[in-house]
């Protein structure tokens, strides 16, 4: 769905910082691509006024309304934090990647989380650049689990959606050390470097407490209803 540029997702929780030094190096380093910029995010007004310009950018309105209610109804319940799941749902619309500027940030991205890596020191900058671009490639690469999550939330979850979660993890598990092995064979060390987002757990206990997520997916446009389910990338920088 982008227009121009791969799209990345600044990730931040509402309210939280964001120093001087990570702006600059997104901008410098991403600047051919579209480093979406939540509405939360562009309206603190303690964040650098870089943030106005490319290549940061506004989402899509349509799009980020979207992502958002889809958020707004996994947050309910306490699944995960909303600006995550806002973040990893207008990655996944956009088949983008969520760039983390804050390790701390870690600890909201787990209860969407199917595999993640810790890394002892930060990667070169080069390397750093290589895998978001990388991890942007991830929602097309996990396309094909998608529709089967979409269907066994319009189901009903049951024995299928376990079957189907544990699946999905055990791919996640299999697939992150294989693409990201130029950063490390495995996670070591406390440094945050990825996280895939996965939001079908969090919409399957999303759905079981309230039928109406399963009544609003249908309502979507299949191809947007469908890319919701597939694995976005969180990379730290």
């Amino acid at each position: 769905m982008s227009r121009a540029g791969a799209v990345r997702v600044l990730g931040l929780r509402p309210g939280q910082g964001l120093p001087r030094a990570a702006v600059d190096w997104i901008a410098d380093r991403q600047a051919y691509e579209r480093v979406m910029v939540l509405p939360a995010t562009r309206e603190s007004p303690d964040l650098p006024p870089r943030l106005a310009h490319p290549p940061f950018v506004p989402p899509e309105p349509s799009l980020f309304a979207l992502a958002a209610e889809f958020a707004s109804r996994l947050s309910s319940g306490g699944a995960a934090p909303a600006w995550a799941a806002e973040a990893a749902a207008l990655a996944l619309l956009e088949e983008g990647a969520v760039v983390v500027p804050d390790g701390s940030l870690f600890r909201d991205l787990i209860p969407i989380s199917s595999w993640s890596m810790n890394v002892p020191r930060p990667p070169t900058d080069g390397l750093l650049v290589q895998h978001l671009g990388i991890g942007a490639r991830m929602p097309g690469a996990f396309r094909d689990d998608a529709p089967a999550a979409l269907a066994a939330i319009l189901g009903g979850g049951g024995a299928p959606m376990r079957t189907l979660l544990r699946a999905r993890r055990r791919r996640a598990r299999e697939d992150g050390p294989v693409r990201f092995r130029r950063i490390a064979k495995k996670s070591a060390g406390l440094r945050p470097f990825v996280v895939y987002l996965d939001l079908l757990p969090a919409a399957a206990a999303a759905a079981a407490a309230d039928g109406g997520l399963a009544e609003w997916l249908k309502g979507l446009d299949g191809d947007a209803a469908t890319r919701l389910f597939s694995t976005a990338a969180a990379i730290f920088i």
